[in-house]
Formats: structure tokens, sequence, C-alpha cells
């Protein structure tokens, strides 16, 4: 029988499924987004380019590339998802506040800026040369957003666990991040078809 989680218990495997599934469901909804400007701001082929390949080959292509994803989901996961959790529940029990969401963005920016600064220095004194600022700025900021929504995810089903309620499942985040990313697709392409045929 599974032992119950105490408020107390930092991380469990449970929580790493979800986040990592939420990793997933963002980077689906990331490459949405991308495919959705793709389609809206279409770049002139160069001369005698036959253009992409068909989207139906992508069907062929998850079964390589989902472990892959999975893979580098679960890295993300222990580099930056683990470590701002844990850091939350030690700032939020220093602090006060303890078990607050907002402590996890705040966490995720540390983290995040811990991270960016560490590559930044390392490659810095390797090459002898530093990248423009800006660019520390974007990672630090892309690192950041990808990280809050899934230690909120985990926070969440944490919760939901030790208060007794059905926590979240990794498979269902998954299910329900990469559909809705696909029924955004599909939404936009029928619009954009439903316009085109009224419009002509």
């Amino acid at each position: 029988m599974k032992a119950a989680i105490t408020p107390h218990q930092a991380w469990t495997w449970s929580m790493t499924k979800v986040a990592a599934a939420g990793v997933v469901a963002e980077a689906a909804l990331a490459l949405t987004v991308l495919f959705l400007w793709a389609m809206a701001h279409p770049e002139p082929l160069p001369e005698g380019d036959p253009g992409p390949d068909s989207p139906a080959l992508a069907i062929f292509v998850l079964p390589v590339l989902l472990p892959l994803v999975t893979a580098a989901a679960l890295a993300f996961v222990s580099a930056f998802v683990l470590p701002t959790t844990l850091l939350a529940r030690r700032a939020g029990s220093w602090w006060g506040g303890a078990g607050a969401w907002w402590w996890v963005p705040a966490a995720a920016t540390a983290v995040a800026a811990v991270a960016v600064a560490a590559v930044g220095t390392g490659t810095g004194l390797t090459r002898g040369d530093a990248a423009a600022p800006a660019v520390y700025l974007w990672w630090w900021l892309g690192l950041t957003v990808a990280t809050v929504p899934a230690a909120l995810l985990a926070r969440l089903s944490n919760l939901r666990d030790t208060t007794g309620r059905t926590p979240l499942r990794g498979r269902a985040v998954m299910g329900w991040g990469c559909g809705g990313a696909v029924g955004l697709v599909l939404g936009v392409v029928a619009v954009v078809g439903a316009l085109d045929a009224l419009v002509g």
C-alpha cells in the first residue's frame, strides 16, 4: 500500500512525473506557437528549394523523438524545477508564507539567475569573452518562464496529495497540455480556412 505523503516531504516521484509532463506540454505549446508564427509570417523560399516536408511525417518521427524529449524534460526538472521547489519551501519556512504559491516564481528567478551566471562565467573564462548582457537576460527570462509552470504543477500535485485529494497524474498533464496544443493548431487552421473560404 502506498505510504501517505506528509506535508514535510519536499519532493516525490509523483511530483517528478508531473513536472516532467508539464515541461513536455510546455515544449509542445512553444512548438505550436512557433508553427503558427511561421504560418502567419512565411519566408520566401530560395530558388529550387521544394519547401518543408509534410507535417504528416511528424507522426513517424514522434516515437523516436518522445523518449528524447522525456529525457530532456527529466534533466530540466532535476536542474531547475526540483531546486526551485526546494528553495521555495525553504524560503517560505524562513521568511513566512510557507507553502504559498508565490514563493515558486521568486525561487525560479533565483535558480535561473544562478544557472545563467554560472554558465556565463564558465564560458566567459574558457573563451575569453562574454556575451552581450541582453543574451544573459533572455536566457534568464526563458529559463524562469519555463520553470515556473512545471514547479507550480508539482507543488499543486503534492498539495492535493497531502490534503487527501487525488494528486495530478503525469499522463493527464501531458495529455491535456499536448492535446491543447494540437487543438490550438486545428482551431487556428479551421478559422483561417473558413475565413479564406468566405473572403476568397
